[in-house]
């Protein structure tokens, strides 16, 4: 066998690899897979743009996001709306309320969030709201008052919110008063997870841009734990859940200084 063939069947080998991660992560960062596959970048970005020629994902700055369904349980944002709506919307009453006219609001996307907004009153003389996410927009456009800020990106379909080194770079530009995210799961261990790499760091970074930070998650994340940590519960400043959640649960997460308000 050629030395030309053995590099073949490495190229191979690798590609499986990365589409492994991809399928199952959503995304690649190029400088991850050096170090896990013990190549240069040039042959890494070799090997994406080969799996962008197979329709597998597309290159962007620093990696490559998936074009395929993740494996791991993450419904599309369609799916996810008509879960549990109820608490949802009553999850997204009580946020509401922490929102005063004139500040500046970040909102993670979700099905949850865009709840949020859709209580927000339509008294407030100016609010400004800064989010990802395309149902959180459209949401927040409604409102005369609301100054709405999208910053750039990769666009992810299966949360119809931006992803991307765009993203973080325009979400460092501000301060804001709260951020509002939603999760895939949350526990006393790992605190926040979730299911995607880039989205993970968008959530990273609008905790790390907030004076105070509300998790909004229905009673049926708690226990769950998805494959990334995106914060620890002493990074939260309020859990606004639902009347599911159990004394006894309500009672630790509050012994983690963590405010529990049930809606």
């Amino acid at each position: 066998m050629t030395s030309n063939q053995d590099a073949a069947l490495l190229a191979v080998e690798r590609q499986r690899i990365i589409a492994d991660i991809l399928k199952r992560e959503g995304a690649v960062r190029t400088v991850e897979l050096c170090e896990l596959l013990h190549v240069s970048a040039v042959t890494i970005r070799t090997d994406l743009r080969d799996l962008e020629t197979a329709g597998l994902c597309e290159i962007i700055w620093g990696g490559a996001v998936s074009k395929l369904p993740p494996t791991e349980q993450e419904a599309y944002l369609e799916q996810r709306s008509v879960l549990n709506s109820e608490r949802k919307k009553r999850i997204g009453q009580r946020a509401a309320q922490l929102i005063s006219s004139g500040q500046t609001i970040l909102v993670d996307a979700g099905t949850t969030t865009v709840e949020i907004i859709k209580c927000l009153p339509p008294t407030f003389d100016y609010l400004r709201v800064i989010t990802p996410a395309l149902n959180v927009a459209m949401a927040a456009s409604q409102f005369a008052y609301a100054e709405l800020i999208m910053p750039g990106g990769i666009l992810r379909p299966v949360t119809r919110s931006l992803i991307g080194p765009q993203t973080l770079q325009a979400l460092r530009m501000f301060n804001a008063d709260w951020t509002f995210i939603a999760s895939g799961g949350f526990d006393l261990a790992h605190g926040v997870t979730t299911a995607n790499t880039l989205e993970a760091e968008v959530k990273r970074t609008m905790v790390e841009q907030s004076a105070r930070v509300a998790l909004v998650a229905d009673s049926s994340k708690y226990g769950h734990v998805c494959s990334l940590n995106v914060a620890a519960l002493n990074q939260i400043d309020v859990l606004i859940t639902d009347s599911d959640l159990p004394d006894r649960s309500a009672f630790e997460i509050e012994a983690a200084g963590v405010q529990v308000i049930r809606a």
